[in-house]
């Protein structure tokens, strides 16, 4: 019987598949990260805001209150840039996923040709039996037939 004429095909899909698969994982992994550099930055933030609380009741100084003024105004720069870089990573692992899904629906696709494939050469050796038992079955009852009639 002949082989599945597209292994080499289903093969090739599959290693892609699994590279796509590391892909999704590591931008995932940059998106988590993200996440994650933005819940600290909040932290940051809103230890900060505490501190000046517990500063104001006591009272400062002009150039104190300049100075916290410019590090919360960084601060908020910074966790723009910490959602903006959540949004990227986000896209990003949502264009891996998407890229993914096309690439592992093609190698479902393949394994059912292949499924089908096996199928077909199990019909077609199954025939091949049977074609052969009943030969064999044949010339049986004709060896036996040949020898009771002598």
């Amino acid at each position: 019987m002949k082989p599945f004429a597209l292994a080499r095909v289903l093969q090739l899909a599959e290693r892609e598949s699994e590279t796509q698969a590391r892909a999704v994982k590591l931008a995932h992994g940059v998106w988590l990260r993200a996440r994650g550099r933005l819940v600290q930055l909040k932290g940051l933030r809103d230890a900060h805001i505490a501190h000046l609380a517990v500063e104001l009741r006591g009272g400062v100084s002009a150039e104190q209150l300049q100075e916290s003024n410019r590090l919360q105004h960084a601060q908020a720069l910074e966790l723009q840039v910490a959602q903006s870089a959540i949004d990227d990573a986000h896209r990003e692992w949502q264009a891996r996923l998407a890229e993914w899904m096309q690439v592992d629906q093609r190698v479902k696709a393949f394994r059912m040709l292949e499924q089908r494939h096996l199928a077909q050469v199990a019909i077609q050796q199954k025939r091949l039996e049977q074609r052969e038992h009943d030969e064999l079955a044949e010339v049986t009852h004709r060896h036996e037939s040949e020898h009771r009639g002598r």
